[in-house]
């Protein structure tokens, strides 16, 4: 099969005509041997391909090789894009390309990311050194959330009582006022704890973003940038915090992982 000259590395990466590079990320090419000895292990992409590095001027993409008629396998891919990306950042920064990005050859890959984009990856990478992203969710503990607010508000009480032994249709707006003040108070609660647990977190944190809004059924799901040096101080308080609320707040955090919600510049100012 006749093969696309493309430039890259030595050896080349050679891309046949029905093939395309997959894209993960951008890391400093000052950084390069740290991030090929962390790939080294055995770690592969998508379709279990092996992860080449692309260099040119400042910068060092990773990327896979892939058929273009290849069935998409979304849980998959997804999984295996985040496995490299969070194995590279683990050795180096690294600014995630968008997910599902898939480029012709190395040619392009260097002209659309390295010359194109390449003073704007070099500002990224930089404010992201000894940086690491950290996600936090947090959800309540909805029974015994539910019992303060059955304790705290008397109209509630009362409700639950006048709606307990009564036919679904004779007490009909009696409970859609109590399912109303239910899911209000959760709200509410929820909205206090997550203020609560961010006045925890975020003075550790070099920025933050919320990745989901607050509900009834969800604190909080939080990205939080964290210096290197500030992590195990995160990890002790979390813990500290999780144990103190653990009655009514589930707590997970889960990383250190590539900055996916840090890569837009000035995210972290």
């Amino acid at each position: 099969m006749a093969k696309r000259a493309t430039a890259g590395p030595s050896p080349p990466v050679e891309v046949d005509i029905d093939q395309a590079l997959f894209v993960y990320g951008v890391i400093p090419a000052a950084d390069l041997d740290a991030v090929e000895g962390r790939l080294a292990g055995g770690l592969t992409g998508i379709d279990g391909q092996p992860v080449v590095l692309v260099l040119e001027g400042e910068l060092a993409t990773a990327a896979t090789v892939v058929d273009l008629d290849r069935p998409p396998q979304r849980r998959a891919d997804l999984l295996a894009y985040q496995a490299v990306l969070d194995a590279m950042a683990a050795a180096a920064p690294v600014v995630p390309v968008r997910f599902g990005t898939v480029l012709p050859d190395a040619d392009t890959l260097v002209d659309e990311l390295h010359v194109g984009q390449g003073e704007q990856f070099v500002r990224m990478l930089e404010g992201l050194r000894g940086r690491r992203q950290f996600n936090l969710r947090a959800t309540p503990v909805e029974e015994a959330v539910l019992a303060e607010i059955v304790a705290g508000s008397p109209e509630v009480r009362e409700l639950r009582e006048l709606t307990r032994d009564v036919p679904e249709e004779a007490s009909y707006r009696q409970r859609v006022r109590l399912g109303e003040l239910v899911a209000w108070a959760l709200e509410d609660r929820s909205a206090r704890d997550a203020d609560m647990v961010l006045a925890t977190v975020v003075p550790l944190t070099v920025a933050h973003v919320m990745r989901s809004p607050v509900s009834a059924k969800q604190i909080l799901d939080v990205a939080l940038l964290v210096e290197d040096s500030r992590a195990d101080d995160l990890v002790a308080e979390l813990e500290n915090l999780a144990e103190a609320v653990h009655s009514t707040i589930r707590m997970r955090l889960l990383g250190p992982l590539a900055p996916y919600d840090f890569v837009s510049e000035g995210s972290w100012d």
